[in-house]
């Protein structure tokens, strides 16, 4: 089993993307800090991702359709 710690991105490249990403949420939210977001909006965060993730998945399986 792979053990992942946690706040660590699988993807360390990735980081620069994931700050800005939660910049946007914030603001979308009021709020000027991430830091500040209340549990509540992290979960609305992680619905949209999830959300996000299955809508590209549905997308690259319809481009790429198995025989």
């Amino acid at each position: 089993m792979i053990i992942i710690p946690k706040n660590r991105l699988v993807v360390p490249e990735a980081r620069e993307a994931f700050e800005k990403y939660k910049m946007e949420i914030a603001n979308e939210f009021g709020v000027d800090d991430p830091r500040n977001l209340a549990s509540r909006h992290t979960g609305m965060i992680v619905r949209n991702l999830v959300e996000d993730g299955q809508r590209l998945l549905i997308k690259k399986s319809k481009q790429n359709p198995k025989i």
